[in-house]
C-alpha cells in the first residue's frame, strides 16, 4: 500500500478552500467591507485607501478601499475551477486524440508533429495573448459568458499538443511490450486492448499530468494578467484614486481571481506592497501545494507501474518447467 499523505492533506486544504470561496456571499461582505475615505469627528478628511494592514483590515486595503483578504476569498473558486477544468480538458482530449493516433492513425502522428512544430519554439503566453486579445479587449460590448468560454478554448488549446503527443509517446511505448504483443498474437483487436490493457496505465499517468497542467495552467493565467488579460474580462469601473493628469480608472478584473489581482495590481510593489504581496503569497502557496502533490504522484504512481510491467512480462515470458531425467532419476 503506497503512501499518499501529502497527497490527502494537499487535496483537503485546497477542497476546503474551495468551499469557502464558494460559500462567500453566505458570510461575506458584498463590498468587500468597502472604505474609501476616513474622517475625523469634524468630518475632515484625514486619510484614504489604500490602508496597511491593521486589526480593521487584517491583510490591508486595494485603492477602493476593499479588503485584501474579502478579495482573495471570493476569487479563489475561480482561480481553482479555472485551473483544474482546464487541465482536466486538456488531459481528457490530448489522451483520447494521443491513443488514436498510435492506435488508429499513426501516419498522422508525423503531421501532427509538423503542425504543432512552431508552439515549441513561440512561446505560449504570446500565443495566448495574439488570441485573446481580440475577445478579451473589444471595444463593443461581449458578454461574459462568450468571453469566460472563448479563454477556456484557447487555455486548453495551449495545452493540447502537448498532452496528445506525450499519450501517444506513452501509447507507443506500452504497445512495445511484451503483454500487448501476446494479446495481438491472441487476436484481440484495438479496442480491446485499448480498454483492457492501455487505459489501466493511461489512467495512472493521466492523473499524474492532469496535476502537471494544472501548475502549467496557473502559471499562464498569471503571466496573462500581466499583460492585463484577466480571465472573466474588464471590469467597467476599474481601480481608482491614482493621481494622474487625467484621472482614469486603471483596468482590474472582473471576477477578483487571483491572478487578476496579481497583475491588476502589479506596480504597487513599491507604493502599497501587500496589496500585490498578499495574492502572489496565496497564488505561491497553491502552486507549492499542487506541486507537493505532484511529486508525491510521481514517486508513487511511476513506482507502480514499473512493478506492474514487470510483473506483466514474467507472466506473459513464464517457461514451462519440463521435468527432465537426472542421472539418478528412478524410472517406474
Amino acid at each position: 500500500m503506497r503512501n499518499y499523505k501529502k497527497t490527502v492533506i494537499g487535496s483537503i486544504l485546497l477542497l476546503i478552500l474551495l468551499l469557502m470561496s464558494c460559500l462567500y456571499p453566505y458570510y461575506g461582505p458584498n463590498d468587500f467591507n468597502q472604505q474609501v475615505l476616513v474622517k475625523d469627528e469634524h468630518g475632515k478628511i484625514i486619510d484614504r485607501a489604500p490602508f496597511p494592514p491593521s486589526e480593521k483590515h487584517w491583510l490591508g486595503t486595494t485603492r477602493n478601499g476593499e479588503d485584501v483578504h474579502w478579495l482573495l476569498l471570493y476569487g479563489a473558486k475561480f482561480t481553482l475551477i479555472t485551473a483544474f477544468g482546464v487541465a482536466v480538458l486538456r488531459v481528457l482530449l490530448g489522451g483520447i486524440f494521443g491513443m488514436f493516433l498510435s492506435l488508429w492513425a499513426p501516419f498522422l502522428k508525423s503531421y501532427f508533429k509538423d503542425f504543432f512544430l512552431t508552439m515549441r519554439y513561440i512561446p505560449s503566453i504570446l500565443i495566448a495573448f495574439i488570441l485573446m486579445v481580440p475577445i478579451v479587449r473589444a471595444p463593443n460590448d461581449v458578454a461574459i459568458s462568450s468571453i469566460v468560454t472563448y479563454q477556456l478554448i484557447i487555455l486548453v488549446f495551449i495545452g493540447f499538443p502537448s498532452v496528445t503527443l506525450f499519450a501517444s509517446d506513452i501509447t507507443d511505448e506500452l504497445l512495445k511490450t511484451s503483454f500487448v504483443q501476446s494479446s495481438y498474437l491472441l487476436g484481440a483487436g484495438k479496442l480491446h486492448i485499448a480498454r483492457r490493457q492501455l487505459l489501466p496505465y493511461m489512467r495512472s499517468y493521466g492523473i499524474l499530468f492532469t496535476v502537471q497542467q494544472i501548475i502549467s495552467t496557473l502559471q499562464i493565467t498569471m503571466q496573462l494578467s500581466i499583460f492585463g488579460l484577466f480571465l472573466g474580462g474588464l471590469n467597467r469601473a476599474g481601480i481608482i484614486g491614482y493621481d494622474d493628469a487625467e484621472n482614469r480608472p486603471k483596468p482590474a478584473s472582473l471576477s477578483n481571481e487571483w491572478a487578476g489581482l496579481i497583475g491588476q495590481n502589479f506596480t504597487e510593489f513599491v507604493l502599497s506592497p501587500w496589496i500585490v504581496f498578499a495574492p502572489v503569497f496565496g497564488f505561491f502557496l497553491v502552486i507549492v501545494i499542487v506541486n507537493m502533490i505532484k511529486k508525491e504522484l510521481e514517486d508513487n504512481i511511476l513506482g507502480i507501474q514499473t512493478m506492474k510491467m514487470k510483473r506483466n512480462r514474467k507472466e506473459v515470458a513464464l517457461p514451462v518447467k519440463i521435468p527432465s531425467k537426472g542421472k539418478f532419476d528412478l524410472v517406474n
